[in-house]
């Protein structure tokens, strides 16, 4: 079994600041329960991250060890590369979100469900109430 962990768990984590702090973390302890498996992200998650952190803090340190957490943690997270496959999957996923104006996922959230879908990864740790009903959140 595995996690895909998104954008504003890991921003949450590392912004002491930030309104899920604490939640992030625990939520990362209970993520290191076998049940759960390996923890996974992907580049389009460490944009986001990265570029909400400098926003947010501008702080160097802060946006570094983002980025040594993500790319060069593997006992911590599996770090993947979104496929040409996956962003063909997320654009069709996209143009049948916006149909729906009550569901608007963005497009990276769109990359999410696909990465999900085409590596048959079972639970989304995150904090957006939109992927409520589109897959199982931790």
């Amino acid at each position: 079994m595995t996690v895909f962990i998104d954008s504003n768990i890991i921003i949450a984590l590392l912004n002491s600041r930030d309104k899920n702090h604490s939640r992030a973390k625990e939520i990362l302890i209970e993520l290191k329960d076998p049940k759960f498996g390996m923890r996974v992200t992907s580049d389009y998650i460490l944009d986001e991250v990265v570029t909400t952190l400098w926003t947010h803090t501008h702080r160097k340190s802060i946006v570094s060890k983002a980025y040594n957490l993500l790319c060069h943690t593997p006992e911590f997270i599996k770090f993947e590369y979104t496929t040409p496959m996956i962003l063909e999957i997320a654009w069709e996923k996209w143009r049948q979100f916006a149909k729906w104006p009550e569901k608007p996922l963005s497009f990276t959230d769109c990359c999410i469900l696909s990465f999900l879908d085409k590596n048959n990864i079972a639970y989304l740790a995150s904090f957006d109430s939109d992927f409520a009903g589109l897959c199982q959140l931790v």
